[in-house]
């Protein structure tokens, strides 16, 4: 299998070119590459790893559709729009999307939409830090949390330091409130986890799957 990352000088691109195999490294492609050495990539690519920003979806969504080549994409802050777009190419390659690659995520989400259910009447609210370089703010995974309940949660995002990645769950009562907690301890963690959905991800049906997809095929969850 050849993996082809898309960011590849970024802090999870840098973590996937040392994970990923030299032989089963088909190339990287970043903000510097050209059209034609873009296309080389994908065209040698059975899967694409995406870890960049919005904008380079739209110069790698229609080769990869051209070429048939799956992408995996751990990549936030995308607008409607770009969303729209994903959908419909996704009518063409099977595409995984998810805004946090840890199973530990995965679970809190769980845990999340179990307490909700028990406890409709608590306040719930998301508190997340990350590193102060981050962009985005709400973080994806915080939005992806939020959306396992079906009222309106308040969301502080925190920008400090060198932080990985920290978000708190808040269930909070009368009386009582229960606290879940996730922290990433390094980037590796995501970077393992989406190159366990990119081998996944080869030969599957055109569709928009999410890592919740690929943990109900492996059972894990």
């Amino acid at each position: 299998m050849k993996i082809g990352i898309v960011g590849i000088n970024g802090r999870i691109g840098k973590i996937l070119s040392t994970l990923i195999a030299k032989e089963e490294l088909s190339g990287g492609i970043s903000s510097a590459t050209s059209p034609r050495e873009l296309e080389n990539v994908i065209s040698e690519s059975d899967v694409l790893i995406d870890f960049s920003a919005p904008a380079a979806l739209h110069r790698i969504i229609d080769v990869a559709a051209q070429y048939k080549t799956p992408i995996v994409s751990g990549t936030t802050d995308f607008s409607d729009k770009d969303f729209e777009r994903i959908r419909e190419i996704s009518r063409i390659i099977p595409i995984l999307h998810s805004s946090n690659f840890s199973l530990g995520v995965q679970l809190m989400a769980i845990l999340v939409r179990k307490c909700a259910q028990i406890l409709p009447d608590f306040d719930f609210g998301i508190i997340e830090r990350h590193h102060n370089r981050k962009k985005d703010a709400p973080s994806g995974t915080a939005l992806f949390l939020a959306q396992q309940i079906s009222k309106e949660a308040q969301i502080v995002s925190l920008r400090e330091g060198n932080i990985f990645g920290e978000h708190i769950c808040d269930f909070v009562g009368e009386h009582e409130m229960i606290s879940i907690c996730h922290r990433a301890f390094d980037r590796e963690v995501f970077a393992s986890g989406a190159i366990k959905c990119a081998r996944w991800l080869v030969g599957k049906h055109p569709k928009l799957y999410s890592m919740q997809d690929y943990l109900n095929s492996v059972g894990s969850i």
